[in-house]
């Protein structure tokens, strides 16, 4: 079996779900992507720039070696081949099923994530904060997108709470290394000590950054917390930078979690952020383990923290369970067990761990 990923790669994924498929018996496996121009993410195996992308006579030596794999896993509604099948999926989805590939489709997020249904359940949604014309971009790609994702024999998200938007999707873990982001554990810290606290406010408006940043710079001027918000660190320095932390603070609009918050798990660090009942209680039908991440809405935040600041054998404890949930849920090994079915037809098991 020849499997490739593309061609989105968000955060790595792609790359990281072509390397998990590739541990399994008999698979082979390869990530494609467009360039991303901020070198921020783990490239693709193989890159091609936009340019390129929509050249059609590129197009057309990339559809002959896509044509030469079994299965092709669609990330994002994107195309794969080039622009000469249209501008999203559904164009290349027909036509490497018509050519004998067995098809499948991953979610990512905002390709799925109905901004009209995302505001009834998250009182915290980015959608009434942003502008009239993204949220209208986002509703009408997410309206085309999600149902072709659903209608897909084969479909995937890589979140729990995309299950919402994707009924007949299954959870395919994001992946880390980490053994990458491993670091000592939680220093001992004395009761009143204040403990670093960091956020990492990349795509801020989606991670609800502006409703927490005035408490955790307030909080900060207070002494009550060292507050380290992490900006501008290169890739290649930001397991330090997370490190360097005893409690990192994730998202507080979407009601789920992801790769970074993993990352942080791996480290050992402390991670709150905000994730529905009902997407934990996913995470823990699908593995049997609690998420171990700190519950807070966005206004929560200041007693969350001075709760964990006055108990440090509770921060050692929850970076602990962290690494645990990180190694066993995040790691590729659950990741390349989902795509089983897909890849091999045999039979799986339901939970996405070894738990």
């Amino acid at each position: 079996m020849r499997l490739l990923v593309a061609s989105a790669n968000f955060a790595g994924q792609g790359r990281a779900w072509a390397h998990s498929a590739a541990t399994l018996p008999g698979v082979s496996a390869t990530s494609l992507a467009v360039e991303d121009p901020t070198g921020l993410t783990l490239p693709a195996h193989r890159s091609v720039s936009k340019e390129d992308f929509a050249d059609p006579a590129w197009a057309a030596d990339n559809e002959a070696w896509v044509r030469t794999f079994t299965h092709v896993l669609i990330e994002a509604g994107r195309p794969v081949t080039g622009q000469v099948h249209g501008l999203d999926a559904a164009g290349d989805d027909a036509v490497l099923r018509e050519a004998g590939i067995t098809v499948a489709m991953v979610a990512h997020g905002s390709d799925v994530r109905r901004p009209d249904r995302h505001e009834q359940v998250e009182p915290d949604s980015p959608f009434p904060r942003v502008s009239a014309k993204v949220r209208a971009t986002r509703q009408k790609y997410a309206d085309r997108i999600a149902p072709l994702m659903d209608g897909c024999e084969w479909s995937f998200v890589s979140t729990p709470d995309l299950v919402d938007d994707v009924p007949r999707a299954r959870w395919l873990p994001v992946v880390v290394d980490v053994e990458r982001w491993s670091s000592e554990p939680i220093a001992v810290r004395e009761p009143g000590d204040p403990p670093v606290v960091s956020h990492i406010p990349s795509n801020a408006m989606w991670k609800g950054t502006e409703l927490v940043e005035p408490t955790l710079e307030r909080l900060g001027a207070e002494g009550s917390i060292r507050y380290q918000p992490v900006r501008g660190v290169p890739q290649p320095e930001m397991p330090a930078a997370i490190a360097a932390a005893e409690i990192v603070l994730d998202q507080f609009s979407l009601g789920s979690y992801g790769v970074a918050a993993v990352e942080a798990m791996a480290a050992g660090r402390v991670v709150v952020g905000h994730v529905r009942p009902e997407v934990r209680a996913r995470v823990l039908a699908e593995t049997g383990l609690e998420l171990p991440i700190v519950q807070a809405r966005a206004g929560e935040v200041a007693d969350v923290l001075a709760d964990l600041a006055s108990d440090p054998a509770r921060c050692r404890q929850l970076g602990e369970d962290g690494v645990v949930f990180a190694r066993a849920v995040h790691d590729g090994r659950a990741s390349a067990a989902v795509l089983e079915d897909y890849l091999l037809g045999a039979p799986a098991a339901r939970r996405v761990a070894g738990a």
